[in-house]
């Protein structure tokens, strides 16, 4: 038989009338689930559900009734671990009909990879509201290895899927993303079915944007986003991000949904693991509008951390396990790329008046303890007179000068209007972080003299 490669969206239907429905959306690759049906009946669903994938030139793949699929003249069948009791995989062999198995834990996978299956399907990895399943959760990091120990095998993922969940488990090193529930159950199936095909359409299309690739960072594990393109520019800056999000998981899937369209170099959890998204020679696309030292295209001139944090909704301290992780992933990335400390930059520096990420909690100080970035002490803030919105006049001038040669995009106007508010409330969220109020108190522009001066 030729070397299998499954759709990335696999559905599964309950009946062939999902079918007449579904798949003229674009569906490849269904597997038909029927239960508790007189044997008549069950022939002329599989009879109507391989005319129906014919036609539509998808995959038809039956579930459990391997004999049935036999004689109706199917090629694939998918096969539980009970049915494995019963099913002569001989006479699948000799009728030229492919399997999967389904597992669940490592005696499962042994026993399917000594039949040498046509895929291995995994789950559920998360919870599913299909059935009582007597199996935990099985998560993201058992698909990964579990691709490794089948290699070449297509691996299926299933499992209290969604849309936004399949793009994680084909990062993860699925193959396959399964959905029964989120489909079927929706308001709007066909609507819901169209949002899967373009949720996978990557891993279908544009496969050189999904592949596993060979990680920058010694500490990173790969994790591919297809969200990224090739560089206008050569690496000049180190952009870091807060995700902002509840969970690390809901800012990963918006990291990797091609529907979303941002992503991030790399992804730092809170216990210091790294995760590498897409490639540094590669355009990622963290920065959205945005400007520093003249530069208009900082996505193309730049790498992009995200370090899980939920941000100003909830500004607690980052733990230390992932500031020591960002310190050295930071430093490799620094000394490789020839990155000044100047250009080791906040989101809220590159875009003051539409970002305050990673926020005027994060370290700073610490990671230039650690030989990343620039930090000088700054005096406490002064309650005495400052430059604030509504002033104007030569000092106003001045500090907006300053603030464009620092690198922040700054016009001279020589008026204290929303923009330089913006500004110095984003300096001071860097480099002077004890209050955050846009108004540039002595102890602001003393800092900022400072720097410039460095």
């Amino acid at each position: 038989m030729t070397a299998l490669n499954l759709d990335p969206f696999y559905l599964i239907v309950e009946n062939s009338d999902w079918l007449a429905r579904l798949l003229p959306l674009g569906v490849r690759l269904a597997q038909l689930r029927v239960k508790d049906r007189p044997e008549p009946e069950l022939r002329g669903e599989i009879a109507r559900a391989r005319d129906l994938c014919r036609a539509a030139g998808a995959q038809l793949i039956v579930n459990d009734y391997w004999r049935l699929a036999i004689d109706a003249g199917c090629d694939f069948v998918h096969l539980g671990q009970e049915d494995l009791d019963t099913a002569d995989i001989d006479a699948l062999r000799r009728h030229g009909v492919r399997f999967g198995v389904s597992t669940h834990d490592d005696a499962e996978l042994d026993r399917a990879l000594s039949l040498a299956p046509d895929y291995v399907a995994l789950g559920p990895v998360w919870p599913t509201l299909l059935k009582t399943m007597k199996f935990a959760p099985q998560g993201l990091d058992r698909l990964g290895l579990w691709k490794r120990r089948i290699g070449d095998i297509p691996l299926v993922a299933i499992g209290g899927l969604t849309s936004a969940r399949a793009c994680l488990a084909l990062a993860a090193g699925a193959d396959s993303a399964c959905v029964v529930t989120d489909v079927l159950r929706a308001r709007d199936p066909e609507s819901r079915t169209i949002e899967w095909l373009m949720a996978t359409a990557p891993w279908r299309d544009k496969p050189e944007l999904t592949r596993p690739f060979a990680p920058d960072h010694s500490g990173a594990r790969v994790f591919p986003s297809p969200n990224h393109g090739p560089r206008a520019k050569p690496i000049s800056a180190l952009i870091l991000h807060y995700t902002g999000m509840p969970t690390g998981e809901s800012a990963l899937e918006l990291l990797c949904s091609p529907i979303a369209e941002v992503s991030a170099h790399y992804f730092v959890e809170e216990n210091g693991r790294v995760l590498q998204l897409v490639p540094e020679e590669r355009r990622a696309w963290h920065a959205g509008a945005s400007f520093w030292a003249g530069e208009t295209d900082m996505n193309s001139a730049s790498i992009g951390i995200e370090i899980v944090h939920a941000g100003h909704i909830d500004p607690r301290p980052f733990p230390e396990p992932q500031i020591a992780a960002v310190a050295a992933l930071s430093r490799d990335i620094c000394a490789r790329r020839n990155i000044p400390p100047q250009r080791v930059l906040a989101h809220s520096d590159i875009a003051p008046r539409r970002k305050i990420d990673p926020g005027e909690f994060f370290p700073w100080e610490t990671l230039a303890r650690c030989g990343v970035g620039r930090w000088l002490a700054p005096a406490p803030p002064d309650d005495g007179p400052a430059l604030e919105p509504g002033a104007g006049g030569p000092d106003v001038a001045q500090l907006q000068r300053r603030l464009a040669d620092f690198g922040y995009k700054m016009v001279e106007t020589g008026v204290y209007d929303e923009d330089t508010a913006a500004t110095v409330a984003a300096f001071q969220r860097h480099f002077r972080p004890a209050r955050v109020d846009g108004r540039a108190d002595a102890s602001t522009l003393d800092i900022l003299t400072r720097l410039l001066a460095v």
